[in-house]
């Protein structure tokens, strides 16, 4: 049974970030009041097919955790699979000890439709139709590519995820508080941020808690992991605030047009 301090774990696993990450988050949510309300259908399309990818991410980082079940400590891989499910049972409602709830893809639907007026989708349109659900697939693709670890052993693939993972449930604690401050300016609020917002800094306990089980604190798989996810943000959030200024000089031509023949 590994022994560990959880704050001590966490203060070694932060040290493998660089904050670039939550700079791009910040500079993001500051432009988002200034996305014109014409395009908050397919940005907020674009950016739910990443969100809900995340999904998927879990569900795959759950099964190479459970795929060492030949390699690893029987005691430590179900006690880091179960705090590698706490978080994925959430996005689906699933709270222990609390009634079954909305799933976030629910409560995002519902963000949509009140941002935008519209009607969420029932399937996503192809990457063809625009620069927004094109880019979500773009880095949903790279993260799920990521996690697939080609070429490693069942052993090194799990570390690499449980590095991932933490990034992921940690740098989210940010990542919702600024999205929430962003939505905010532009006039919205939504319950889905902020069910994010609730239950992040829990999650990011499992997280932690998951990689010490696991006994693989110090491994430099877990730090590749942690950073590989950072710099995947990055990219996602860079790229979706030149969406953002591009969707505001294309409207703000449209206007001068206007004016010009009117």
């Amino acid at each position: 049974m590994p022994e560990y301090n959880l704050d001590e774990v966490h203060e070694k696993l932060t040290a493998s970030l660089t904050g670039t990450a939550e700079l791009a988050i910040k500079k993001f949510c500051q432009t988002v009041p200034e996305l014109p309300k014409q395009a908050y259908p397919e940005a907020m399309v674009g950016m739910g097919y990443q969100y809900e990818s995340f999904d998927m991410m879990f569900a795959l980082i759950a099964y190479h955790v459970q795929a060492t079940h030949d390699e690893s400590d029987y005691r430590d891989r179900f006690m880091t699979m179960q705090n590698v499910l706490q978080p994925f049972c959430s996005e689906y409602g699933i709270e222990a000890g609390r009634p079954l709830a909305n799933p976030h893809r629910k409560l995002y639907l519902d963000f949509y439709e009140s941002v935008t007026g519209k009607k969420w989708p029932s399937v996503y349109p192809p990457s063809s139709a625009g620069h927004w659900i094109n880019n979500g697939r773009f880095w949903a693709d790279r993260m799920i590519n990521n996690l697939k670890c080609h070429g490693m052993t069942s052993m090194d693939r799990a570390k690499y995820n449980l590095g991932y993972h933490w990034s992921v449930e940690y740098l989210s604690i940010g990542e919702f508080e600024q999205l929430r401050e962003g939505w905010r300016k532009a006039g919205f609020d939504g319950a889905y941020i902020q069910a994010h917002c609730d239950v992040e800094p829990e999650h990011a306990n499992c997280a932690t808690a998951a990689i010490a089980e696991f006994g693989i604190v110090d491994d430099a798989l877990v730090r590749r992991g942690i950073r590989d996810h950072e710099y995947d943000l990055v990219g996602f959030y860079t790229e979706n605030t030149e969406l953002v200024l591009a969707e505001k000089r294309r409207f703000a031509v449209r206007e001068k047009v206007r004016e010009a023949v009117s």
